[in-house]
């Protein structure tokens, strides 16, 4: 008795890798690199140590940061799988990919630039996790709500975008997080 044969098509969302990114990236180092050399020497005759290593250490610290985001989307690009089993994401900050199946999904929410999988890490768990899929890095994202609602045994719920609003108000709480954390290490 054979088995029967299973739907191994799948849709996969790679991130774009845009070479004006990297170049933008490569001129906001050179700008801190020359930055930090022309305070070099002025530091350096003013004898505070500690001064030149902190506004130096800042300005190299700017400028690898710089670099490393410009090579991120080359060195470790996010993708997202979705198949018949279920679906499989790497994010743009972590070298592993996650997978969840579709026996494992509870709940899932979907918009063009963000998923929310609420799943059970094991069947017969009574926990629950999210996992956050951030599309806003992936190309064609606007084709994933789509692709969801074909492969997904569970009835998806459609978001929509955040507003305008809305962004400018969680950037604001990020800096003004970011803020409070250099406060909190200045003291």
């Amino acid at each position: 008795m054979t088995e029967p044969i299973t739907n191994e098509s799948q849709d996969t969302y790679f991130e774009n890798r845009d070479p004006t990114e990297i170049g933008m990236c490569v001129i906001l180092a050179s700008a801190y690199l020359g930055l930090a050399k022309y305070c070099w020497e002025p530091l350096r005759a003013a004898d505070n140590w500690k001064l030149w290593v902190n506004v130096e250490g800042f300005f190299i610290t700017i400028a690898l940061v710089a670099l490393m985001v410009g090579l991120r989307p080359y060195l470790s690009p996010s993708s997202l799988q979705i198949s018949s089993r279920g679906i499989k994401y790497r994010g743009p900050y972590w070298l592993w990919r996650k997978t969840v199946n579709w026996e494992q999904v509870v709940q899932i929410y979907v918009s063009s630039e963000l998923l929310i999988v609420l799943y059970k890490p094991k069947l017969n768990s009574q926990r629950q996790w999210p996992m956050l899929i951030a599309s806003v890095y992936l190309a064609q994202k606007e084709n994933i709500p789509e692709t969801i609602n074909r492969y997904c045994p569970v009835t998806p719920t459609i978001m929509t975008n955040p507003a305008i609003y809305s962004r400018i108000a969680m950037g604001c709480l990020f800096l003004i997080l970011v803020l409070w954390i250099l406060e909190l290490l200045m003291a």
